[in-house]
């Protein structure tokens, strides 16, 4: 495999687990206590890196240049936003 190859499906694979993150907690965050609930900043922040990451595989399939550690570090951010997001919804809902 190719590291041009590896790059897009590390690209990818982050894709994949923010949009996964996002349909998880989106549904919950009218029940989260507004604007100062942890969800809806949570759910903010996913959306951001969701964006950063679709951009940089655009950028990455559109030039055909690659950063394998920029790939890497937004693969694991995105683990790590999927595994707080699985946090978040274990915390029971606030109440307004």
């Amino acid at each position: 495999m190719q590291s041009f190859d590896l790059t897009v499906y590390m690209l990818a694979g982050s894709l994949v687990l923010i949009g996964w993150a996002l349909c998880r907690l989106l549904p919950r965050v009218p029940g989260s206590g507004g604007v100062a609930g942890l969800r809806f900043w949570l759910a903010l922040v996913l959306v951001l890196a969701f964006d950063r990451a679709l951009s940089t595989a655009f950028f990455t399939v559109q030039t055909s240049l690659y950063d394998q550690s920029d790939a890497l570090f937004g693969l694991g951010q995105a683990a790590l936003l999927y595994v707080l997001t699985g946090q978040a919804l274990k915390q029971p809902a606030a109440t307004d």
